[in-house]
This record gives structure tokens, C-alpha cells and sequence, in this order.
């Protein structure tokens, strides 16, 4: 028998699903963050997705690790909301957009960091606050398709 959060997470997917196959973008990112607390096990006990548990389920930078004072934090996508959906806008222009797809697109690409306000405001700097490097979509680049791309241009180290 699935779990609860198995049957949300499954659910928020279809709305995904639902949403991108009709090309209706505007409130993607509320199924997209509920897909990935139901994934994560960042919900309340009351089974709802619950957005400041992401502070302890996301990825840390080395900076962030110490800092308890969450005003002093910021979550980041790994990869942008923005960069997310033209992936997504891709399967559907090119027929290749499935509950599969879509579910693997984002168990490879849907992550949260948990970053200082200095480093955000160094990505803010770097133009990568909504966008990956240059090199994230050329083949021949050591960034190509690298999740961690932004933040390595940047120069923001991950915990591993």
C-alpha cells in the first residue's frame, strides 16, 4: 500500500501533467513545490506540504551550514523554476511529454539549496538568479546539463 505523501506527491503530478499539457505555466510552481514536499517528506502532520521544511530537507552550502537564524537564509531552486519549465515546454513541443518524463525530468532536476543572503545576492550579481550559465546548454562545456552549474560558475560550494 503507497503511503500518503506517495498518493500527494502522485496527485501534484498529475496536476503537473494537467497543467503543462494545456500550457498553463501561471500556477506551476505551487504543484511543483507541494510535488517536491510530498517527494521529500517536508510535510505537516496533518499530511500538507510544508514550505519551511525545505529549509531542512534542501541542500546546504558550506556557508549556510553553521546559520541557525533562518532571516539570515535563503531557498534557492538548483535549477530555476524557469529553467524547469522550458524544459518542460520542450516535451511538449516535442510530443514527448509523459507522467513519466515528467516525473524523472523532475527527480534529476527539482532540488532546493539552502544558501546565505551573500551568496544568493552573488548569483543575483552573476545574472544567474533565474538562469543557468551559458555552457549548462552547450555540449562541448564541463557545464553541460550539470544541475550544480550556477552555483559553481558562482563559486558556492555544496555539502556533499
Amino acid at each position: 500500500m503507497a503511503s500518503v505523501s506517495q498518493f500527494n506527491a502522485d496527485l501534484e503530478l498529475q496536476h503537473i501533467y494537467l497543467e503543462v499539457y494545456a500550457e498553463r505555466y501561471h500556477h506551476l510552481k505551487a504543484f511543483v513545490e507541494a510535488y517536491y514536499c510530498f517527494t521529500h517528506g517536508a510535510v505537516t502532520k496533518n499530511d500538507k506540504p510544508d514550505w519551511e521544511a525545505i529549509f531542512d530537507t534542501g541542500l546546504r552550502t558550506t556557508q549556510s551550514c553553521g546559520v541557525m537564524d533562518r532571516k539570515l537564509l535563503v531557498r534557492d531552486m538548483l535549477v530555476p523554476f524557469s529553467v524547469l519549465v522550458g524544459m518542460m515546454k520542450v516535451m511538449v513541443r516535442d510530443d514527448d511529454l509523459t507522467i513519466d518524463g515528467l516525473r524523472q525530468l523532475l527527480d534529476e532536476k527539482l532540488q532546493y539549496v539552502i544558501l546565505t543572503r551573500v551568496e544568493y545576492s552573488k548569483l543575483v550579481k552573476q545574472g544567474l538568479k533565474e538562469a543557468m550559465p551559458a555552457g549548462f546548454y552547450q555540449t562541448n562545456s564541463h557545464y553541460y546539463q550539470q544541475n550544480t552549474a550556477r552555483y559553481d560558475v558562482a563559486d558556492i560550494t555544496l555539502v556533499e
